[in-house]
């Protein structure tokens, strides 16, 4: 039988804390305490306790511009895990995996015979087909269970960025998705800058690799899937809680557009709004060299197929995102001080934007 993996006294304490009626509920006198072991924890000497202490609390440190997004999708966490893998694409299917493994457990736990464990289920068969370095990722996945430590990694991410709000059972689903959504923008954007910085030399190698991208470029549609799940009523009972965090604060995201078609001068406003996004105002990033452009120099038609499958794939969620706005925001505004399913609308259309400048795009997770 396998060991029950556990967490260190402290970090169990404050997982405990956080996980007891949602992080809303918390005292002052609790973010403060929380606030403070994040500090001491910056001093302590190197061991386990100490790196899970940092990765529970800094979403409380006020001495660091942490954006509201990020304080409440704990992206960190994810940095902290992908920066333990060789290959970022195996890291990010663990990572997707760990992440859907928790709410499939918490969901189950609830009632496992409903539609949302269905799709859900779904979704992790369907991460075990998609290709890796060496294979299919359903074998990574197997392995890394199998090996105590990233068994234990990845128990440490999924005990680490569970923490809703609420407090309530459909904040979880919605949590987790969008932690699995930022992973699934993190692949799709490493394997462009992959094809972007390598078309023109070897494009043999590069169609490999858009090939690739073309697996994953769907699955934020199969998240959203799992998201509607999801009744109106449900999403607008939490969604107060979340505050002021937005996915329109996502440098993951905005980075994944910026790696598919270059620098959108409509989002200006947005990113100037954000202080964390106003760097893709500037060089070099709004000259970033697009997948689009990259991949029609090379005059490849198989290349130009595949291309066109990850835009109808990322195009079906555009407009699955907007309709998501439409339906569970009926005429409100959106949470990063946009007009809502109105902003949604106005970007489900995307050109590739030409640039002469072929600086690749960025290869990092963006977590803040």
């Amino acid at each position: 039988m396998a060991t029950k993996l556990l967490l260190p006294t402290r970090s169990a304490e404050v997982a405990r804390l956080q996980a007891a009626a949602g992080r809303l509920a918390l005292t002052g006198e609790q973010r403060s305490w929380l606030e403070r072991l994040y500090e001491q924890a910056l001093h302590l000497p190197d061991d386990t306790d100490h790196e899970l202490l940092l990765l529970l609390t800094r979403t409380y440190c006020r001495s660091e511009p942490i954006p509201d997004y990020y304080r409440y999708t704990h992206l960190h966490v994810f940095d902290w895990f992908l920066a333990k893998h060789a290959d970022p694409v195996s890291g990010a299917v663990l990572a997707l995996e760990t992440t859907l493994a928790a709410l499939d457990e918490e969901e189950c736990a609830a009632d496992p015979g409903t539609e949302r464990v269905v799709r859900l289920d779904a979704i992790r068969k369907h991460l075990r087909t998609l290709p890796v370095a060496g294979g299919p990722a359903g074998r990574v996945i197997d392995e890394a269970r199998a090996d105590e430590t990233r068994a234990w990694e990845m128990f440490a991410l999924a005990s680490c960025t569970g923490f809703t709000m609420s407090g309530q059972h459909d904040e979880q689903i919605f949590l987790r998705t969008v932690q699995a959504c930022e992973l699934s923008y993190f692949v799709i954007r490493w394997l462009a800058s992959w094809v972007v910085r390598t078309a023109d030399r070897d494009v043999v190698t590069a169609h490999a690799r858009l090939r690739q991208l073309s697996a994953y470029a769907d699955l934020p549609n199969r998240l959203f899937h799992l998201l509607q799940t999801l009744t109106p009523e449900s999403f607008l009972g939490f969604r107060d809680a979340t505050g002021a965090a937005s996915a329109v604060q996502s440098l993951n995201y905005h980075l994944m557009e910026l790696a598919l078609y270059g620098y959108d001068a409509r989002k200006a406003p947005i990113f100037e709004r954000h202080e964390h996004l106003r760097a893709v105002n500037q060089y070099p990033l709004r000259v970033v060299r697009p997948l689009h452009l990259a991949v029609t120099a090379t005059a490849h038609p198989g290349m130009e197929g595949v291309l066109r499958e990850v835009e109808r794939a990322l195009l079906t969620w555009r407009g699955r995102h907007y309709g998501f706005g439409a339906r569970y925001l009926p005429g409100l505004p959106g949470s990063g001080g946009t007009e809502g399913a109105g902003y949604l609308k106005s970007f489900v259309g995307k050109d590739a934007v030409a640039t002469v400048t072929p600086v690749p795009p960025p290869t990092h997770f963006a977590y803040r």
